[in-house]
């Protein structure tokens, strides 16, 4: 698909997908090892009953016996085993399985109760429920999958936006109960932390997801396929496995350099001062506001990000080191087009509205209608990123995300052991 230069849209839906979902990775392989051990409180050297061990973002899980006692059968790689469990401090430990003891004992803390926090929790008012409704909308998100998502168990979570003006926190108690019926999974997730700025709509949240497979009827299994297909395609992790395998443009991608250019629409000081003089005297109305939005225009930046037609390969992007890892290393804005699948209308329509409140700034933006493909643009904040082949990387902080994988959030978020091609 050949394009001609045209302004970038910048999707402010920034999703800097905190989730610490991307650290340690597993990594593709039929080989099977198993995690075994037993968890005990690290005060009173007593097992732990009922904690939730799993490895992050996937479904390789297991319940603590009453000898606290568990076993998870695990793919070969690197992983981060999470220990959850109401009271006690999330434990998290980073192994690799060509490293793995025949057993581990985990000690667990208790998680220090605060006065406040107590308090907090139980005021659930009508400010408390506006809140959720804001929370979920910009955890789980927007789109068709996470319309059907639902949090099973909402009292569990402190929401707060008095501790900081302006912004929306929020904190859990226990583990979040997210049921994803489009997707067939119960999320197990440890929310570490979510902040969402009220002003500028951008949020950020911390997380370990556990995922459950529910048990589907035979006439549901072939569109519950159809529904996780479309879920993983066009997501961060699609995006970084196509460019860990080098088949960008067999799995639907085609990436384009973006450039500071001139912006069009600058006015030089000159320009705005005779604006401004000719203001004074005139009394036409619509005169006047042609020429306020001369006036505006001064203002603009002096450059704006650019795509260009000059399309990217995987050759220009990531370099593979001597002993065979592969790092993101292209240091400018990436504009990522998948053509497999159109936006989302949610999505579309967003984006309209948000191009038609730039248009009332006097910004000459032309009105995007709904995309046929899914825009989305990655740039780095660090110096190189890690990427894994089942589509996870490190350092997750180290990318900012834009447009419609930004869009996307828990309501469309897939296990990274999920088979693509199974």
């Amino acid at each position: 698909m050949k394009k001609s230069i045209f302004p970038l849209f910048s999707f402010a839906f920034f999703h800097f997908l905190f989730l610490l979902v991307f650290l340690l990775p597993a990594t593709k392989s039929y080989s099977q090892f198993v995690i075994q051990g037993k968890v005990i409180d690290a005060e009173t050297m007593e097992p732990v009953e009922f904690a939730t061990v799993f490895i992050n973002n996937s479904t390789f899980g297991d319940i603590s016996d009453e000898d606290g006692q568990f076993s998870i059968t695990i793919p070969a790689g690197n992983h981060e085993l999470i220990i959850s469990f109401i009271g006690y401090q999330t434990f998290k430990y980073d192994f690799n399985t060509q490293n793995l003891r025949p057993s581990y004992e985990f000690r667990i803390l208790p998680e220090p109760i605060e006065l406040e926090e107590t308090e907090v929790a139980v005021k659930r008012d009508r400010t408390w429920y506006r809140n959720l409704e804001v929370f979920k909308e910009n955890f789980l998100g927007n789109s068709i999958n996470a319309e059907r998502c639902k949090i099973l168990n909402p009292e569990v979570l402190v929401l707060d936006t008095e501790t900081k003006e302006g912004i929306l926190q929020a904190r859990s108690r226990e583990i979040l109960l997210i049921e994803n019926r489009n997707l067939g999974y119960t999320i197990q997730y440890v929310l570490e932390g979510f902040e969402l700025d009220l002003e500028s709509g951008i949020s950020r949240y911390a997380g370990y997801p556990f995922f459950i497979e529910e048990d589907v009827p035979r006439r549901r299994q072939r569109s519950l396929q159809t529904n996780r297909d479309r879920a993983f395609q066009g997501s961060i992790a699609h995006f970084v496995r196509s460019l860990y395998n080098k088949n960008l443009e067999e799995e639907g991608y085609e990436l384009y350099a973006i450039d500071m250019l001139p912006h069009p629409d600058l006015v030089s000081d000159e320009v705005a001062d005779m604006a401004t003089e000719e203001l004074r005297r005139s009394l036409n109305p619509l005169v006047r506001d042609s020429l306020k939005n001369i006036i505006r225009r001064r203002d603009l930046p002096k450059q704006i990000e650019t795509v260009t037609e000059n399309q990217l390969a995987e050759a220009d992007l990531i370099e593979v080191s001597r002993n065979e890892l592969t790092f993101l290393t292209y240091d400018k804005p990436i504009y990522i087009v998948f053509s497999k699948e159109p936006e989302e209308l949610a999505f579309s329509k967003r984006k309209y509205e948000n191009d038609k409140q730039l248009q009332w700034t006097g910004i000459n933006v032309q009105a995007a209608e709904p995309n046929k493909f899914q825009v989305s643009t990655i740039r780095m904040l660090g110096n190189a990123v890690q990427l894994f082949e089942n589509g996870s990387y490190f350092h997750p902080f180290d990318l900012f995300i834009e447009g419609y994988m930004a869009w996307e959030k828990i309501g469309d978020l897939m296990p990274i052991d999920y088979d693509l091609d199974k």
